[in-house]
């Protein structure tokens, strides 16, 4: 049975704190909510299941806010619902909507502490059914990177709101915190703990996580997620495919994404390389036995399909990782409070750390009694599953209620207040929102004290266009380092930048450019064709395209092309890539750094790797290669590997005769065909044919003529055996010279009138006996 001790615990522990204190206790009656706030839109794939393509849809949230509160600066909490990153009942359960009943009743409790909490939705779509682990795996990654995206980009707006729409929500934009729950839990730690792109795809020793990259098909490994077409991690930028479909939405870059504290219940993080020392405050509520999330780290279980999906660490393990770190670790803001109500010596008692609370429901013995209820907080709509089970004949409804017997507002609401009552403590004091010393919070201010946890007005700031010395800030000037013109001394850009000096460097739409990554210790050495131990390259493995831009902003490639199929993360890459030209040197922007290009002559390439494998880039125009063909499987290889393949002629069937003819072809490698039957017994044997296609139809002897009495339609071979009825005597009035079976239709008329006269002369004589005598004994019809 349940530790009901915990409720007491909960009771005394909130009558302990202040009567009334904000943002420890329920201080406002009521809560305002504001539905279905527009923070941004962006593509989803989740129209893909009405056979629809991926396309551009609002995104939504519901705002709560205590209401008659006059406070104007208040801690924003980011509230992610569950879901499997699928629709509501079409991800298997009751439960995945931004107005859960979960849902609801946290984002009012927080709201009436004080908080301004919005609940959002976040992009779905993925396919849980896909055959393999690496597909499973691939989808449900691009899924959360989505999520991930679209916390941020929430976060975002609503700092953009308080900084040019009036700030119509009243919140504090430095005091941000994310609250995730189920399939949000893992979006909520994935946000609070990547940093940029490369900490998605590369360990902390700068290796692969292998878990995510895969085999296009092609032998090759990337990454499932490439910045370029899935949009950065932040949802700043655009992201587009290379043949132009756009997959992301890049929404106000100019405001920071960075939060101060996440919370989760029941999710899990995408890697542990992905934490690190000085990522925010954590809590976690998570059961030890949960069924799809593992405790510690495991392999994830999708809930909608049971299939297994990727290896992530749980709420242990994640806890643990931050204890482990050199002191003082993420949690330090509140671990050095050394809180010590019952919900924290609960927690420390059930083999949890301070931050982690372990969920033991229904636990008898120390063992669970439903072992597959990992979200007891959980509770739904009844009536509603079961008139969706009615109406599309699904089982949602006692699936669920298998799952979780006890499912209901009684227990979750148990669970809902030690998940407030022990969050309420840490999230305001990472919040700075727990007034443990006075003193200037404002980072901006000229006298900021870290270590002040509320606001006692002696922040001071600088005069406008000054430093905290007095020393003017206004100095004018081109500010961004990429360009030829770049001012480190300036403060204030005046729209001076330059990114083209001068005309080594050729550029245009007539000039195309190759762009390629040495090979060299990589699994595609061999491709080098041995070019780089010359010190050159192979243009033959390079994406092509042309350098566009008049220089009055940073310089970009256009029309890019992947010839051979092998480069489709540069080519990706390539799309976002901005550059400057400068004289005879060539600086390019690319994965957050700005890279001094070196020339030799002929191409340009990095001074250093650009990726964990020990790939240089490089980049040339086309025509400063020597043009042939470098191909050693065409007809015409020049012997040279180095050569750009543009005249290289390839082995085929040059027989023009030949059902595979190839016009293209610049050499006969014998693989002609002629189609057709080669039995020689069949009907339509062709002699010519070498090759039997299956039409062969066998011999079928029989009459062949329609207009035949015995004519067989399925005869395709006259055999002479045809019959046609008719009257065959030459005399008679209807005689058919075509018949050859009489048919006794002869008929005859009576001549001239003269007795005896049967032939018609009108004389009766020898020639009438004979014809008589013809047709003596015949009998008549």
């Amino acid at each position: 049975m349940r530790n009901f001790y915990s409720i007491i615990f909960v009771m005394l522990f909130m009558s302990t704190m202040n009567a009334q204190v904000r943002y420890m206790d329920e201080i406002f009656a009521d809560v305002t909510v504001t539905s279905n706030v527009q923070y941004a839109a962006n593509v989803t794939v989740i129209t893909t299941l009405q056979g629809l393509p991926p396309m551009a849809l609002p995104q939504l949230m519901d705002v709560y806010e205590p209401t008659g509160d006059v406070a104007t600066n208040r801690p924003l909490i980011v509230y992610l619902h569950t879901g499997n990153f699928l629709p509501q009942y079409l991800n298997g359960g009751a439960t995945g909507n931004k107005d859960d009943f979960a849902a609801v009743e946290i984002c009012s409790r927080f709201a009436r502490m004080g908080y301004v909490v919005a609940s959002i939705d976040y992009r779905l779509g993925w396919n849980p059914l896909a055959a393999t682990q690496s597909e499973r795996t691939n989808q449900l990654i691009n899924a959360a990177y989505r999520g991930v995206q679209d916390a941020r980009t929430a976060v975002r707006y609503f700092r953009m709101d308080a900084d040019v729409q009036g700030n119509a929500f009243g919140i504090d934009p430095l005091k941000v915190g994310y609250f995730g729950e189920g399939t949000g839990g893992y979006v909520s730690l994935a946000a609070a703990t990547i940093s940029d792109y490369n900490d998605i795809i590369i360990d902390d020793l700068g290796n692969p996580i292998a878990k995510f990259w895969y085999d296009p098909g092609d032998g090759s490994s990337i990454p499932m997620v490439i910045e370029g077409v899935h949009g950065d991690p932040e949802a700043k930028n655009d992201g587009f495919t290379p043949d132009g479909l756009q997959l992301c939405i890049g929404h106000y870059p100019t405001y920071s994404s960075d939060v101060n504290f996440s919370m989760n219940m029941g999710g899990a993080l995408g890697d542990l390389n992905w934490l690190e020392s000085g990522d925010v405050p954590m809590v976690s509520f998570q059961c030890p036995h949960d069924p799809f999330a593992p405790y510690t780290t495991g392999v994830l279980i999708v809930p909608t399909t049971g299939n297994l999906i990727v290896e992530v660490s749980g709420a242990y393990d994640v806890h643990a990782e931050i204890n482990a770190q050199v002191a003082p670790n993420n949690n330090d803001v509140f671990q050095s409070a050394a809180l010590s109500d019952p919900l924290s010596l609960e927690s420390a008692a059930n083999g949890g750390f301070d931050g982690l609370f372990p969920v033991l429901n229904d636990y008898v013995g120390g063992v669970p009694t439903q072992p597959y209820d990992g979200s007891p907080w959980q509770w739904w709509d009844e009536a509603a599953a079961q008139a969706y089970d009615a109406a599309n004949g699904t089982a949602v409804w006692a699936t669920q209620m298998t799952l979780n017997p006890n499912m209901g507002p009684t227990e979750a609401n148990y669970w809902i207040d030690i998940i407030q009552g022990y969050t309420a403590p840490r999230l305001a004091l990472a919040m700075g929102v727990v007034a443990a010393g006075p003193g200037c919070t404002d980072t901006a201010a000229c006298n900021f004290n870290a270590l002040a946890t509320s606001d006692d007005g002696s922040c001071t700031y600088a005069a406008p266009g000054y430093d905290c010395n007095g020393v003017s800030l206004n100095i004018e000037g081109c500010t961004d380092a990429l360009a030829c013109n770049f001012d480190e001394t300036a403060t204030i850009d005046n729209g001076t930048c330059d990114y083209h000096v001068g005309t080594d460097i050729p550029t245009g739409a007539t000039e195309v450019w190759l762009v390629g990554l040495t090979l060299t210790g990589t699994p595609y050495e061999p491709l080098a064709g041995g070019c780089e131990a010359a010190g050159g390259v192979n243009p033959n493995v390079s994406i092509n395209g042309v350098i566009v831009g008049d220089g009055a902003t940073p310089l970009s490639m256009a029309g890019i092309n992947d010839p051979t199929g092998l480069l489709g993360e540069l080519a990706a890459l390539a799309t976002t890539v901005q550059f400057s030209i400068c004289g005879t040197g060539m600086t390019v922007a690319a994965l957050g750094n700005n890279i001094p290009m070196i020339g030799n002559g002929q191409f340009w390439i990095s001074p250093i790797p650009v990726n964990a494998d020990g790939q240089y880039l490089w980049a040339g125009p086309m025509l400063n290669f020597t043009l042939g063909c470098g191909d050693p499987s065409a007809c015409n290889f020049s012997g040279n590997p180095c050569e750009l393949s543009v005249a290289c002629a390839y082995p085929g069937c040059t027989d023009a005769t030949a059902d595979n003819y190839d016009p293209t072809a610049g050499c006969d490698d014998g693989s002609c065909v002629t189609l057709g039957c080669t039995d020689p017994t069949a009907f339509n044997y062709n002699a010519a044919a070498d090759t039997d296609d299956g039409s062969c139809v066998a011999v079928v002897n029989g009459c062949t003529d329609i207009d035949a009495s015995n004519y067989d339609a399925t005869a395709n071979t006259e055999d002479g055996s045809c019959i046609f009825l008719g009257c065959t005597y030459a005399a008679a009035d209807n005689y058919d010279s075509l018949a050859n079976d009489d048919d006794g239709s002869c008929t005859f008329t009576t001549g001239s009138g003269c007795v005896g006269d049967l032939d018609g002369d009108g004389v009766s004589a020898t020639s009438d006996l004979l014809l008589f005598l013809s047709v003596f004994g015949s009998t008549c019809n």
